[in-house]
């Protein structure tokens, strides 16, 4: 993790030490105008500002060689010190051509060198580059005063006391240290700090990709359970059809064989069998029912004409709503991307309840309609027949909800409450929902939404 960070912050120094390489560049420009204009103004020895405005060209001219050689290295660490000892060199010159010793200051000409390098690497670089800017400006005041290179008279003509040179000269370096160690310090913390979070983050996010397997490992352990249990319910649910088929033909067989010659309490026990038989049969019918049309493997999923579709229901629908005398009406209704015989059986059991439970109300009226927005389709068949009451409204899509030959308002609920169950299942495994809104004595609507693929034209 440690190895991590280091390697980051390298590249972020390599990254600010190409960016310091053209802001010196832009530096010395700046500067070898300044001078030039002096010189121009009179302020500043001609002599001298060729001399420092050929200095600052030779520095602009390195640190632009020296930038397209690192950008083909990559820029080494070992360019950077290359570059800071060149430097310093350099401005130890422009210190003297500006009035060396007798500059107020002048020292501080090193403070930006070495406050990049304590950003742009360590404490201990910055306060090396610090020693070498003093020995190099010792070195200068030395040769100056042995009379070994002579003044040159830059901007300041004034010459200072001894005591005034010492104190503009101890000053600044002692000032030049104090940033080595205050900015050098920083930006080791900062550093550190860096080096932190990327661990940190490292391990958030090693623990999210260890959450995420733990997470897929335990649905599909639950997705595994799942088809194991739907497998047994469907295995025992055959099964038990199988018996409650036998136990129906046994008693038929004994009411028409030996009905005649058992007593009344006998023969009534005898009809009672029976009907429980045919009822359970026709409940493990329904509950197979469920299996084979809502969790069967299907067709593959495709464009499905649901205008066509719900044309073709109505058209098997066709003697009930001519008895009943029902106006159906047929909206627009957009393709939609599913399994064509599942949308069937959906619109199928729909538009089936909606003809059943229109009761005595005149005229009847069924409608079919539905509208694309965004990236889904919602379908809605709705109706003006007896309604669902509000507490039977949140079951009507559970399996077996009410009992058979119910009669609610009038009309007869036949079956055991499977297709609504069955119609929830389909539309759930197309990823999509059912609802419903519906008023007693006034009609209902059910409404089916499923999502539309991101490519649909």
């Amino acid at each position: 993790m440690v190895t991590a960070g280091a390697s980051l912050g390298f590249s972020e120094r390599r990254r600010l030490f190409a960016e310091g390489l053209g802001f010196r560049v832009a530096l010395c420009v700046a500067f070898a105008l300044l001078f030039s204009g002096l010189a121009w103004a009179g302020l500043f020895p001609r002599g001298h500002a060729w001399t420092v405005t050929a200095i600052l060209a030779v520095l602009a001219a390195l640190n632009g060689a020296w930038w397209l050689a690192g950008r083909r290295a990559g820029f080494p660490t070992s360019h950077f010190f290359a570059h800071w000892a060149v430097d310093i060199v350099m401005l130890t010159m422009l210190v003297h051509f500006v009035g060396g010793i007798d500059a107020p200051y002048g020292a501080l000409a090193y403070a930006g060198l070495v406050t990049f390098a304590a950003v742009n690497d360590s404490r201990r670089t910055a306060l090396l580059l610090a020693t070498f800017s003093t020995l190099a400006f010792a070195l200068l005041v030395a040769l100056e005063a042995s009379g070994v290179v002579p003044p040159a008279e830059g901007l300041w003509r004034h010459h200072y006391s001894t005591t005034a040179i010492t104190v503009s000269l101890v000053a600044p370096f002692i000032f030049l240290f104090a940033v080595a160690w205050v900015a050098g310090t920083l930006a080791d913390h900062l550093k550190s700090a860096n080096a932190s979070l990327v661990e940190v983050g490292a391990r958030i996010e090693e623990q999210n990709r260890t959450l995420e397997r733990r997470v897929a490992e335990r649905t599909s352990e639950l997705e595994r359970a799942h088809r194991e249990i739907e497998d047994l319910v469907h295995i025992v649910t055959h099964d038990l059809k199988n018996v409650s088929v036998a136990a129906t033909e046994t008693a038929a067989k004994l009411i028409s064989t030996d009905g005649d010659r058992l007593s009344p309490r006998g023969r009534r026990y005898a009809d009672h069998l029976l009907d429980d038989s045919r009822g359970m049969s026709r409940m493990l019918e329904n509950l197979l029912s469920l299996f084979r049309v809502a969790e069967g493997e299907g067709e593959a999923r495709q464009w499905v004409d649901v205008d066509g579709l719900v044309r073709e229901s109505m058209r098997r629908l066709a003697h009930e709503v001519e008895r009943r005398g029902i106006q159906v009406r047929i909206g627009v209704l957009p393709a939609v991307f599913a399994e064509p015989a599942k949308m069937r059986h959906v619109f199928d059991n729909l538009l089936d309840n909606a003809c059943k439970y229109v009761g005595e109300n005149h005229p009847a009226r069924v409608e079919v309609e539905g509208e694309r927005r965004g990236g889904e389709v919602t379908y809605r068949v709705r109706d003006n027949g007896i309604g669902i009451d509000e507490r039977q409204r949140a079951r009507i899509f559970q399996l077996y909800h009410r009992s058979p030959n119910q009669t609610v308002a009038g009309v007869a609920q036949e079956g055991h409450g499977v297709g609504l169950a069955i119609v929830k299942r389909i539309v759930e495994r197309h990823g999509g929902r059912i609802s419903v809104e519906s008023v007693p004595g006034r009609g209902s609507t059910f409404a089916v939404t499923l999502p539309v693929p991101a490519e649909a034209p």
